[in-house]
């Protein structure tokens, strides 16, 4: 089966859902990975990216593509285009490929302009994120907001990764959902580990007289990250100490005991988080929270840490293995009791990595795809 795979994300960026899914499904079909199409306009306001179409066969059956950009501008200007013209000059370059596809993927609402044009092709909609609360422009929130509605329309099944969307959809006449939660990526479990004793990156060495407790964050810092819960912690204990990997979008927290260590590469990610004594997943309370299937404790749990985890209905899925807390004072009673450690034997944790790879999920997919379109 030869798809083309709509993507919200640049294959080169850090390595997510959308790259891992496009990897796993290669391993059986010739899949076409779609890049978001860089604007002239955006690259002569901004830089970065070329506007400028690229082509890359990164494995037999996976081809990475961008389409050339000169013609398009922002997506948050499409409300403006009421004939569709944006669009125009990517479907052309598209179309030759489209026709000789056999199904359509797609991972972003914003893409919704350009596969509407799409006609007589299997669609896919893969539903990930509450796009909208991601971004501030007005205009690109309802953008998004009525490309997934449209898609929703369209796509002859839908695919989510949390439980809110699947109720939301459930009842949707007749719409095929299935929900397809986020997953560990093998390699990180080969990846070469650090000793028990090893520090995280950027913090050097511990002996074993060493009193200090390194608290561990990994991922985007973003409006949803909760810094109070960070003065919380390091407010408990002069022995606590955060370090914080990710890009970072907020003001510098400024602390004697906080690290900033910025994007760390996919493959120092297993050492890094083996320096941790706890990890964290301290986002703060309101809509968006559990709309999210946190990959990042999936990965934390695939080092064996234990884990501090704001309760939401997707960080509850994950049952006995997080330490859950409900408001900020909990933390203290929590940690009082000890760090918790997720597995109480290695059966546990050998089925629980089984159950949740990206392999996993790509043999759900594949059933999927055979009971709908074979």
């Amino acid at each position: 089966m030869k798809i083309l795979y709509f993507a919200p994300i640049y294959y080169g960026d850090l390595k997510q859902r959308p790259q891992q899914l496009a990897k796993c499904l290669a391993g059986k079909h010739e899949v076409y990975y779609i890049e978001p199409t860089v604007s002239l306009m955006r690259w002569l306001l901004k830089g970065g990216r070329s506007y400028k179409g690229i082509k890359r066969q990164l494995y037999a059956n996976l081809t990475v593509i961008r389409l050339n950009g000169c013609l398009t501008v922002h997506k948050s200007l499409e409300r403006l285009d009421v004939l569709g013209l944006n669009n125009l000059s990517e479907y052309v370059q598209i179309k030759k490929l489209e026709q000789s596809c056999d199904m359509i993927w797609v991972g972003y609402a914003g893409w919704y302009t350009l596969v509407r044009h799409i006609k007589n092709k299997p669609l896919v909609y893969d539903w990930m994120d509450q796009e909208e609360m991601l971004v501030s422009s007005r205009i690109l929130k309802d953008t998004l907001i009525r490309g997934r509605n449209k898609l929703i329309q369209k796509a002859d099944l839908v695919t989510v990764t949390c439980v809110k969307f699947y109720k939301e959809l459930n009842g949707y006449k007749n719409k095929k959902t299935y929900l397809l939660p986020n997953a560990i990526a093998k390699d990180l479990l080969y990846a070469k580990k650090t000793t028990a004793d090893s520090c995280a990156q950027g913090q050097g060495k511990r002996t074993k007289e060493t009193k200090k407790v390194i608290f561990g964050y990994v991922g985007t810092i973003s409006t949803w990250y909760d810094f109070e819960v960070l003065t919380y912690i390091l407010q408990l204990n002069p022995q606590y100490e955060v370090v914080l990997a990710g890009k970072n979008c907020m003001p510098v927290y400024r602390h004697s005991r906080v690290t900033y260590l910025g994007v760390c590469p996919h493959c120092e990610l297993a050492a890094l988080i083996q320096g941790f004594d706890v990890c964290l997943y301290n986002f703060k309370q309101g809509a968006l929270l559990d709309t999210i299937n946190p990959v990042k404790i999936y990965e934390y749990l695939a080092m064996k840490k234990p884990v501090l985890a704001i309760d939401s209905a997707e960080t509850r899925r994950f049952g006995q293995y997080l330490m859950l807390y409900r408001k900020k004072e909990d933390i203290k009673h929590i940690l009082q009791n000890g760090f918790k450690q997720p597995f109480s034997t290695n059966k546990q944790y050998r089925e629980f990595v089984a159950e949740n790879t990206w392999e996993t999920r790509a043999l759900a997919i594949e059933r999927v795809l055979e009971e709908n379109f074979e």
